[in-house]
């Protein structure tokens, strides 16, 4: 009691007080603006990476397996000279290059996110994890190295070998589609639109989401251009149920 009635005692410890506590606020405050500022950073590299697996997807759907599953059909077909000028021209042997590597969110970033939405963070982790996926690739790869590359070893075969081979080379690609549609409907249905509310949330209403924003706006204009490559509406719940488990 007679320190607080102490007025040359009392006065320098509010003020000292009072200085601490200011100080301790803003840090607390910075605190908050930078961990703000990472989250939104964390939502705008993987909505950024969402935009380059989609368009990556795309551009190997439309420009290399499609045109190699139609071109594979009309040689089953009988078209000899298409079968010659792509033994020729190595045009089986396709998809060499790995994918893009994407590894430069920190973990610490990411774990903001996982505070607010962990699934968000198990969504990227299963988009990385879908276009990384690199066994059917590697698996054409060793099938044309090993039935493809010679085209005098391969029209020295009988053709129904011929046909067996040229109908293996066709099911890995439809395998291969198959990945590109299930990173496409997946970007779609489930990386972007949760993205995009992450961003949108009340939290970020003081920060500056436009960057997120604008890669959203990319994706949905990515979608809209190639609407016809994406699969029908609930092609993965078709999936999901097709096959054996159809019969079963």
């Amino acid at each position: 009691m007679e320190f607080l009635s102490n007025e040359n005692l009392l006065l320098p410890f509010l003020a000292t007080l009072g200085a601490s506590l200011a100080v301790i606020g803003m840090q607390v405050i910075a605190r908050y603006v930078r961990e703000q500022r990472q989250r939104v950073y964390s939502a705008n590299y993987m909505l950024d990476v969402a935009f380059r697996v989609l368009s990556s997807t795309i551009t190997i759907k439309k420009h290399t397996i499609i045109p190699h599953i139609e071109a594979t059909k009309r040689i089953m077909k009988g078209d000899g000279e298409l079968l010659e000028k792509t033994l020729l021209s190595d045009e089986f042997d396709i998809l060499k290059a790995k994918a893009m590597n994407f590894s430069h969110l920190p973990n610490e970033y990411k774990l903001l996110i996982g505070y607010d939405d962990i699934e968000l963070v198990q969504i990227f982790d299963a988009l990385i994890y879908l276009y990384e996926l690199d066994d059917n690739r590697v698996h054409l790869n060793e099938f044309v190295k090993q039935n493809l590359k010679s085209m005098d070893v391969f029209l020295s075969k009988k053709e129904n070998l011929q046909h067996d081979i040229l109908n293996t080379y066709w099911d890995i690609l439809d395998s291969l589609d198959h990945e590109q549609n299930r990173i496409m409907v997946f970007v779609r249905d489930v990386v972007s639109p949760r993205l995009s509310k992450y961003v949108n949330s009340f939290q970020f209403l003081l920060f500056r989401t436009s960057g997120a924003t604008e890669r959203v706006k990319l994706i949905d204009k990515l979608i809209e251009e190639y609407s016809e490559l994406f699969p029908e509406s609930g092609y993965m719940e078709k999936v999901r149920h097709g096959g054996i488990q159809r019969v079963l």
